[in-house]
């Protein structure tokens, strides 16, 4: 059977119209270590210092009274690994580039390049949470429970239950989202960058509260705005800018 030229050529046009999927793997830099950054592999853990690199895919953990700073270039973003913290360099869900599983971090995302609207999303076994140009803490506890508290920008958060909408936090607001349940209304955290780094976290009355595990190394990025705003309801379905 012979296939007409304008057929191949119809064809072809439809294929390079197509959109191309979005890349899920990316080089995590490794650019700062205190004391214990373990990769996770078949044949046991290896200990990554400064320079290494981890990729998409790969599972992590932080020691005791240790810290370390891993840099993704191509989405302008930063995490800062607190003591005890257990996360993976995500590559099957588009989008997300870690997600952690306990333990604390705090991550900057810089703005990307004019037009580009790309997702750049952190999870949590209880949350979702999406940026624009933001700055922001998060702590996962041993039950999955979230503490977030920002620092510069608006961080969009969505429960994985389902059980709310997007919640919009604005600096120097915090929320807590527990395992199975809607986020919680935002609140004054009173915390700075440095308080985070050497552990204070958010007390139950919304203000600076007890100093939790050291380990976490100095703090990076200039002083945070001082203006906030929150919001709960539909989002925008981009974050990436």
């Amino acid at each position: 059977m012979k296939i007409s030229p304008l057929v191949l050529v119809l064809a072809a046009a439809t294929l390079s119209a197509a959109p191309t999927p979005e890349r899920t793997e990316f080089e995590y830099t490794v650019i700062e270590v205190k004391k214990k950054l373990l990769l996770e592999s078949p044949e046991g853990e290896r200990k990554l210092t400064v320079g290494d690199l981890a990729h998409s895919g790969d599972s992590l953990r932080t020691g005791s009274r240790s810290s370390a700073d891993l840099e993704v270039i191509e989405r302008a973003a930063r995490f800062h690994l607190g003591a005890k913290t257990a996360f993976r360099l995500t590559h099957d869900r588009p989008g997300v580039l870690i997600e952690i599983e306990r333990g604390s971090l705090r991550a900057i995302f810089g703005p990307l390049a004019e037009g580009d609207d790309t997702e750049r999303l952190v999870t949590t076994p209880s949350a979702v949470l999406a940026v624009r140009g933001t700055e922001y803490g998060v702590e996962v506890e041993k039950d999955g429970d979230t503490t977030v508290a920002v620092f510069e920008g608006i961080v969009e958060v969505t429960d994985l239950g389902g059980k709310g909408g997007v919640l919009r936090v604005g600096a120097g607001q915090s929320t807590r989202i527990k395992r199975g349940k809607p986020a919680s209304a935002p609140r004054a955290h009173g915390l700075s960058r440095d308080d985070w780094d050497r552990g204070r976290r958010v007390s139950g009355s919304g203000q600076s509260g007890r100093q939790g595990a050291p380990g976490m190394g100095a703090g990076f990025g200039a002083a945070s705005g001082s203006g906030s705003s929150s919001s709960r309801g539909g989002g925008s379905k981009r974050h990436g800018g």
